[in-house]
């Protein structure tokens, strides 16, 4: 008789037996390590819980039952000047931009509410519900003592609060990638569009309007949704999702410096930056209703290059700004039968709500590669070889993943120095020898050999490859390549635990299979 794999995603806590939790109790249920929720007294709860929902409500007896009672728990124990008061309001969902009507009642445009306190640092609270006064809420809460953020969530109407594990937990094994971990793989707060114009938010670019709900919807006048951040998107990436992540990834390296200037598993690093753990997703600034009588659309230049490393951190040639006809753009979507459906009904030919929906490389990898740099475990010289490895794929690159298997088991910082660059760089130049020219090695090691006129070289690489991108667009039969090979990178999104919705991206005609851009600027298919 086999026996069943226990469940380690986030279904584990939605799939929790009705009374598997005590009602007014801490359970903690970290995935890889207990094997079902267990009840911690107020001695274990404290000793592992030092966030402020923690320690002002939990650990003090107090259990909302809904996000809104979470704030107005808060509220009568702080200070009218703390911190916890100050919050912003937002607003997102992949159908975010589909009106009400008799046609469309019927689809789930996925709206949730997400609320963020302000600090010098980031929030020190994140919450996000569905409906602000029902209950499955998710919450994060900054830890003083131990650094990161923990993880929380209710599970149906149950007032008895889950511990789902800290940001470590996303770092080390058993832990990584299970539970809460499978969609925020490196401990971070999740905002998957975190770029403008943010596809899915309220924001200026594309308000969220009362005619998303229904007539009767409560929500239409609910006071969540009438203090909607202004700003919403611009605000939640700028006070919220960008400094949470930086505030987790220097408290991470801080951690990992802590043993004599050690760390443990570079590997986990080092995946961050040649592999793609997990995205952002970035779109063209044009509506995709517009797009054929705009005249030109302008695409991500991260499709193209990842340019936020190279250009931004690194000081390599910026790429131009990339464009298509309008003319060519209408073709693809007629071509490749482009239709935004939910798969259960609706569907409406055509693009997302921004054109040209694509995953880019996360800012937390990003986070990651600056701080890495910044205390000495990467030289500049060394991460841009890295990143120079199947360049034109900055996403889902198999070639330059495999560079994975010549990581050093650990890397020592001394003065702010470390020779883990030299090292692994030595590793995989000896690797090339055997592996040949055409092997992900092999193109290491010719990055590797140009020496210190890195900047130099890899300038002439990257605008050869800008003027064949551009003249490549030029083309119907060139987009079309292109749009297939977008086509690809969003299939494998929609294999990745953050994709919740058929509504995140619009559906295609075009057949699976594995492309990837060349320096040439065409596109491979197998």
């Amino acid at each position: 008789m086999t026996q069943t794999e226990p469940d380690v995603t986030c279904m584990a806590f939605r799939n929790l037996p009705p009374g598997e939790l005590e009602p007014d109790k801490i359970h903690r249920f970290v995935l890889g390590e207990d094997a079902e929720p267990r009840v911690l007294d107020a001695a274990a709860a404290a000793a592992e819980l030092a966030d402020p929902f923690a320690t002002l409500l939990l650990l003090q007896g107090t259990f909302p039952r809904t996000a809104g009672e979470v704030l107005t728990s808060l509220d009568n124990v702080v200070k009218e000047d703390s911190p916890l008061r100050a919050r912003m309001f937002f607003l997102l969902g992949e159908g975010s931009q589909i009106p009400f009507t008799p046609e469309t009642a019927s689809v789930n445009r996925n709206l949730r509410f997400v609320v963020a306190t302000v600090g010098d640092r980031g929030p020190d609270l994140l919450l996000s519900s569905f409906t602000p006064d029902e209950g499955d809420v998710e919450l994060m809460a900054w830890d003083e003592v131990t650094g990161g953020f923990n993880y929380y969530r209710t599970v149906g109407g149950n007032s008895a609060w889950v511990f789902a594990g800290n940001s470590r937990h996303a770092l080390q094994e058993p832990t990584e990638g299970k539970g809460p971990f499978e969609s925020h793989p490196s401990g971070n707060f999740l905002m998957k569009e975190l770029r403008a114009p943010w596809l899915h938010w309220h924001s200026p670019d594309a308000p969220i309007t009362p005619s998303v709900f229904a007539e009767n919807n409560p929500l239409r006048n609910h006071p969540w949704f009438l203090q909607l951040d202004r700003l919403g998107a611009v605000n939640c990436e700028a006070k919220a999702a960008r400094p949470s992540i930086v505030r987790w990834t220097e408290a991470r390296f801080d951690a990992a410096l802590a043993n004599a200037g050690t760390i443990e598993r570079p590997a986990r690093i080092i995946h961050q930056i040649v592999d793609t753990p997990t995205v952002n997703l970035i779109t063209s600034h044009t509506e995709g209703a517009t797009v054929e009588t705009t005249g030109t659309i302008d695409l991500p230049q991260t499709f193209f290059i990842d340019s936020e490393a190279l250009t931004e951190r690194l000081g390599l040639p910026a790429p131009p700004t990339f464009t298509v006809s309008s003319n060519l753009y209408a073709q693809s979507l007629r071509t490749f039968g482009v239709t935004l459906t939910d798969g259960n009904g609706f569907a409406r030919p055509g693009d997302t709500h921004f054109a040209f929906a694509i995953p880019e490389r996360a800012f937390e990898d990003q986070a990651v590669l600056n701080e890495a740099i910044k205390r000495g475990v990467l030289t500049e010289r060394f991460a841009a070889c890295l990143l120079m490895t199947d360049f034109p794929n900055p996403v889902f690159s198999t070639r330059r993943a495999q560079l994975l298997r010549h990581v050093p088991a650990s890397a020592s910082i001394v003065n702010g120095a470390s020779s883990f660059s030299e090292d692994m760089a030595n590793t995989i130049v000896a690797a090339a020898e055997g592996a040949g020219a055409e092997s992900p090695e092999g193109e290491f090691a010719a990055r590797w050999g140009v020496g210190d006129a890195w900047k130099e070289q890899f300038g002439r690489l990257l605008n050869d490859y800008y003027a064949a991108v551009t003249s490549h667009l030029g083309s119907q039969e060139g987009f079309d390549a292109y749009f297939r090979l977008a086509e690809s990178r969003r299939e494998r999104v929609r294999q990745m635990p953050i994709f919740e919705s058929p509504l995140l991206f619009a559906e295609t005609n075009i057949d699976p299979a594995v492309r990837v851009m060349r320096s040439d600027g065409t596109v491979q298919e197998d």
